[in-house]
Protein backbone atom coordinates (compact mmCIF):
# COMPACT_ATOMS: atom_id res chain seq x y z
CA UNK A 1 0.00 0.00 0.00
CA UNK A 2 1.33 3.40 -0.98
CA UNK A 3 1.89 5.84 1.84
CA UNK A 4 0.38 9.32 1.52
CA UNK A 5 2.72 12.16 0.64
CA UNK A 6 4.03 14.14 3.56
CA UNK A 7 4.02 17.38 1.57
CA UNK A 8 1.39 17.55 -1.18
CA UNK A 9 2.70 18.98 -4.43
CA UNK A 10 -0.61 20.33 -5.76
CA UNK A 11 -3.03 22.73 -4.12
CA UNK A 12 -6.82 22.44 -3.93
CA UNK A 13 -7.22 23.60 -7.53
CA UNK A 14 -4.77 21.11 -9.02
CA UNK A 15 -2.01 23.69 -9.48
CA UNK A 16 1.57 23.63 -8.29
CA UNK A 17 1.68 24.94 -4.71
CA UNK A 18 3.21 28.33 -4.17
CA UNK A 19 6.32 27.76 -2.01
CA UNK A 20 6.52 29.27 1.45
CA UNK A 21 9.74 31.03 0.43
CA UNK A 22 7.68 32.98 -2.10
CA UNK A 23 5.51 34.38 0.70
CA UNK A 24 8.62 35.22 2.74
CA UNK A 25 10.07 37.03 -0.27
CA UNK A 26 6.80 38.93 -0.70
CA UNK A 27 7.02 40.08 2.92
CA UNK A 28 10.65 41.10 2.45
CA UNK A 29 9.93 43.09 -0.69
CA UNK A 30 6.82 44.70 0.78
CA UNK A 31 8.60 45.90 3.92
CA UNK A 32 8.13 49.63 3.10
CA UNK A 33 4.36 49.16 2.97
CA UNK A 34 4.33 46.94 6.04
CA UNK A 35 6.35 49.48 8.03
CA UNK A 36 4.06 52.24 6.78
CA UNK A 37 0.96 50.38 8.00
CA UNK A 38 2.64 49.62 11.33
CA UNK A 39 3.51 53.27 11.84
CA UNK A 40 -0.04 54.34 10.98
CA UNK A 41 -1.38 52.07 13.71
CA UNK A 42 0.89 53.58 16.38
CA UNK A 43 -0.15 56.48 18.61
CA UNK A 44 0.63 59.99 17.39
CA UNK A 45 3.61 60.38 19.74
CA UNK A 46 5.45 57.36 18.25
CA UNK A 47 4.90 58.05 14.55
CA UNK A 48 8.51 59.07 14.04
CA UNK A 49 9.55 55.39 14.28
CA UNK A 50 9.55 55.24 10.48
CA UNK A 51 12.71 57.36 10.59
CA UNK A 52 14.54 54.45 12.24
CA UNK A 53 14.12 52.35 9.12
CA UNK A 54 14.07 55.16 6.53
CA UNK A 55 15.98 58.19 7.86
CA UNK A 56 15.27 60.23 4.72
CA UNK A 57 11.72 60.68 3.45
CA UNK A 58 13.05 60.34 -0.10
CA UNK A 59 14.35 56.82 0.68
CA UNK A 60 10.93 55.75 1.90
CA UNK A 61 9.15 57.11 -1.19
CA UNK A 62 11.65 55.45 -3.53
CA UNK A 63 11.29 52.14 -1.65
CA UNK A 64 7.50 52.32 -1.96
CA UNK A 65 7.75 53.01 -5.68
CA UNK A 66 10.19 50.13 -6.18
CA UNK A 67 7.88 47.75 -4.29
CA UNK A 68 4.76 48.83 -6.17
CA UNK A 69 4.91 45.98 -8.76
CA UNK A 70 4.98 43.49 -5.88
CA UNK A 71 1.55 44.76 -4.84
CA UNK A 72 0.34 43.75 -8.31
CA UNK A 73 1.85 40.30 -7.77
CA UNK A 74 0.03 40.03 -4.46
CA UNK A 75 -3.26 40.92 -6.17
CA UNK A 76 -2.59 38.39 -8.94
CA UNK A 77 -1.80 35.73 -6.34
CA UNK A 78 -5.14 36.38 -4.67
CA UNK A 79 -6.91 35.76 -8.01
CA UNK A 80 -5.11 32.47 -8.71
CA UNK A 81 -8.23 30.36 -8.26
CA UNK A 82 -10.93 29.11 -10.62
CA UNK A 83 -13.37 31.87 -9.66
CA UNK A 84 -10.72 34.60 -9.93
CA UNK A 85 -10.49 37.30 -12.57
CA UNK A 86 -8.77 36.01 -15.71
CA UNK A 87 -7.08 39.34 -16.47
CA UNK A 88 -4.60 38.84 -13.63
CA UNK A 89 -3.18 35.84 -15.50
CA UNK A 90 -1.02 38.13 -17.66
CA UNK A 91 0.54 39.82 -14.65
CA UNK A 92 1.04 36.44 -12.94
CA UNK A 93 2.95 35.02 -15.92
CA UNK A 94 5.35 37.99 -15.79
CA UNK A 95 5.82 37.47 -12.06
CA UNK A 96 9.20 35.80 -11.94
CA UNK A 97 11.14 38.43 -13.95
CA UNK A 98 9.13 41.22 -12.34
CA UNK A 99 9.96 40.05 -8.83
CA UNK A 100 13.60 39.47 -9.78
CA UNK A 101 13.91 43.04 -11.06
CA UNK A 102 12.27 44.45 -7.93
CA UNK A 103 14.48 42.32 -5.64
CA UNK A 104 17.63 43.33 -7.53
CA UNK A 105 16.78 47.05 -7.46
CA UNK A 106 15.88 46.79 -3.78
CA UNK A 107 19.21 45.04 -3.12
CA UNK A 108 21.14 47.77 -4.92
CA UNK A 109 19.30 50.55 -3.07
CA UNK A 110 19.79 48.81 0.26
CA UNK A 111 23.51 48.34 -0.36
CA UNK A 112 23.83 51.96 -1.46
CA UNK A 113 22.34 53.24 1.80
CA UNK A 114 24.39 51.07 4.15
CA UNK A 115 26.78 53.01 6.36
CA UNK A 116 30.48 52.58 5.62
CA UNK A 117 31.23 50.90 8.96
CA UNK A 118 28.09 48.73 8.98
CA UNK A 119 29.79 45.65 10.45
CA UNK A 120 31.14 47.67 13.39
CA UNK A 121 28.26 50.08 14.02
CA UNK A 122 25.11 48.14 13.09
CA UNK A 123 25.76 44.54 11.99
CA UNK A 124 22.03 43.71 12.03
CA UNK A 125 21.56 46.00 9.01
CA UNK A 126 23.39 43.46 6.84
CA UNK A 127 20.55 40.92 7.27
CA UNK A 128 18.23 42.52 4.70
CA UNK A 129 20.83 42.66 1.89
CA UNK A 130 21.81 39.04 2.54
CA UNK A 131 18.16 37.96 2.41
CA UNK A 132 17.60 39.97 -0.78
CA UNK A 133 20.67 38.36 -2.37
CA UNK A 134 19.38 34.90 -1.44
CA UNK A 135 15.98 35.86 -2.83
CA UNK A 136 17.54 36.95 -6.13
CA UNK A 137 19.41 33.66 -6.43
CA UNK A 138 16.25 31.71 -5.59
CA UNK A 139 14.19 33.63 -8.16
CA UNK A 140 16.86 33.09 -10.79
CA UNK A 141 17.43 29.36 -10.30
CA UNK A 142 14.21 27.89 -8.88
CA UNK A 143 12.58 25.30 -11.12
CA UNK A 144 9.48 25.18 -8.94
CA UNK A 145 8.81 28.87 -9.48
CA UNK A 146 8.96 28.38 -13.23
CA UNK A 147 6.12 25.86 -12.91
CA UNK A 148 4.15 28.02 -10.47
CA UNK A 149 4.25 31.08 -12.72
CA UNK A 150 3.35 29.11 -15.84
CA UNK A 151 0.09 27.72 -14.39
CA UNK A 152 -3.25 29.43 -14.10
CA UNK A 153 -6.48 27.68 -13.12
CA UNK A 154 -9.21 27.04 -15.64
CA UNK A 155 -12.34 29.10 -15.03
CA UNK A 156 -15.01 27.47 -12.93
CA UNK A 157 -18.00 26.40 -14.96
CA UNK A 158 -21.36 26.77 -13.28
CA UNK A 159 -23.12 23.50 -12.55
CA UNK A 160 -26.28 23.22 -14.61
CA UNK A 161 -29.15 21.60 -12.83
CA UNK A 162 -31.57 19.36 -14.68
CA UNK A 163 -35.00 20.84 -14.76
CA UNK A 164 -37.94 18.48 -14.96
Amino acid sequence: MKQPEVWPVLDDYGLQKVPLCFYALLLLLLRPYISWVLVLTLPEAQRDMLRWVYPQQHDFIVSCLVALPVLLMLAALSQRKPKGQRGWRYIWRLGKPLMFIVAFIDLMLTLQHLPTQVMLDAPWRIVVPVLLLLGCFWLAFSKTLRLVFSEWPEPATPVKSKSA
